[in-house]
């Protein structure tokens, strides 16, 4: 940037706001982070109420205005325009487009390359810019007609091979499913077509792509102006279980020292460039098969849930407070993350519904485990669980945060051997 300092620069736009799209999830953090450098917050949603999975993270106190689309961007863009916004950034996965347009309409050039908005949202449409660059991508197609679908397994060899089944745009693992060889995707097909997401949107296509097997990470970066940075990298441990695949089991922050870091970045490097992301953060999926990283899928957000918060306790930033430092202070350092602790959420399973009866073995994780950080366990005892399918389906989840990897192993293993304890009656 210029030679100006920090405090100078933050001086300037002390007056300005940031405009939020869809506030939501992750998207909660944005408005207090930059409220604490005297910068205020607009939101934008796309819809009138925000969908019933994301409501109850919706803050509108941290807003100084509330705008609702109304079909006429360009009007609303008129009325942004005049607060002079730093930026305008997306909170969660539904606000994506609808940022980058008002971005491109009222801040031109401070986001993302417009003409691929629809890659970074799509998930088939990711496919397609990955094969369009020649960068190692899935098959896959998109389809509303299970016909189209038997014709391209036949053409592409994959009619004996296991193959995935999700929704095109949704989240969470929502309604995704694994069909083997001789399982009958297509009532799989039809059980997501026509049905509505966990993100209020009716799956109109079904997206299918061969079964990627290996390691499942988590690559989340911050970008300026084309420049891509590391912010976190977290490897997923997940589980099949029947026809449903992503089972979350545990989320583990990884150490930018590991050789495979360096593998991931190479490989997303390319998917932000073929995807058209230039600023602000991603949220990458990738599988690191026996062939090489293959992407799963991209958000040009941040990452969701509690994701940021983790971030941070793992190595003192976040793609928020890059996202600050960007736009307050002027900072363009995209740069590699540090591992100050390690740091691991352990995701709590049902392997049916019922009735949990000794919910009271959950109540001592914190006395019982010295690197207990929080948790997130809405149920109780007497409380009707639902069968775990899914991430929204989750009985709750522990964070554990320690510079000892020995401590982090032995109490995941305690939450382990609780869960096996628990006990849910049948209903």
């Amino acid at each position: 940037m210029s030679d100006q300092t920090s405090s100078e620069r933050s001086d300037q736009v002390a007056d300005r706001k940031v405009v939020v799209v869809d506030p939501y999830s992750a998207g909660r953090g944005i408005a207090p982070a930059f409220a604490e450098r005297g910068v205020g917050a607009i939101a934008v949603l796309t819809t009138a109420e925000p969908p019933a999975g994301l409501a109850k993270s919706w803050f509108p106190e941290n807003f100084t205005e509330v705008h609702v689309v109304n079909g006429d961007l360009s009007a609303l863009a008129d009325k942004l325009a005049g607060h002079e916004p730093l930026c305008v950034v997306p909170g969660t996965e539904t606000g994506v487009e609808t940022a980058e347009a008002l971005s491109e309409l009222i801040t031109p050039g401070r986001s993302n390359a417009l003409e691929r908005s629809h890659a970074r949202r799509d998930k088939f449409q990711m496919y397609v810019a990955l094969r369009d660059a020649g960068v190692p991508h899935l098959r896959q197609i998109s389809s509303d007609s299970e016909e189209e679908v038997a014709r391209w397994l036949e053409s592409t060899g994959l009619i004996d091979s296991s193959i995935v089944l999700k929704p095109q745009e949704s989240g969470g693992t929502d309604d995704v499913f694994v069909a083997s060889p001789g399982d009958d995707w297509r009532a799989l097909f039809h059980r997501i077509l026509g049905s509505v997401n966990k993100l209020d949107i009716v799956n109109d296509r079904v997206l299918v792509q061969e079964l990627a097997v290996g390691t499942e990470y988590e690559v989340d970066t911050y970008s300026i102006d084309g420049q891509h940075g590391l912010a976190a990298v977290w490897r997923y441990a997940k589980e099949r279980r029947g026809e449903r695949l992503g089972i979350y089991l545990s989320n583990t922050f990884v150490s930018p020292e590991d050789p495979v870091v360096a593998v991931l970045f190479e490989y997303v490097r390319q998917v932000l460039d073929a995807t058209g992301v230039r600023n602000g953060p991603a949220h990458v999926e990738v599988m690191v098969t026996e062939n090489g990283p293959k992407l799963i899928e991209i958000g040009a957000r941040c990452a969701g849930a509690e994701q940021q918060e983790l971030s941070f306790v793992g190595a003192g930033e976040s793609q928020i407070t890059r996202m600050v430092e960007h736009w307050v202070d002027g900072k363009r350092d995209v740069g590699l993350y540090a591992r100050k602790q390690y740091v691991k959420t352990v995701y709590l399973s049902s392997p049916r519904k019922g009735v949990l009866r000794n919910a009271e073995r959950l109540d001592r994780l914190a006395e019982l485990m010295p690197s207990f950080q929080r948790d997130v366990i809405p149920y109780r005892d007497g409380s009707l669980v639902p069968r775990t399918d899914d991430l929204w389906t989750s009985l709750g989840y522990v964070v554990l945060a320690t510079t000892d990897a020995d401590q982090l192993a032995a109490d995941e293993e305690l939450v382990r051997r609780i869960e096996s304890e628990l006990v849910i009656v049948d209903v």
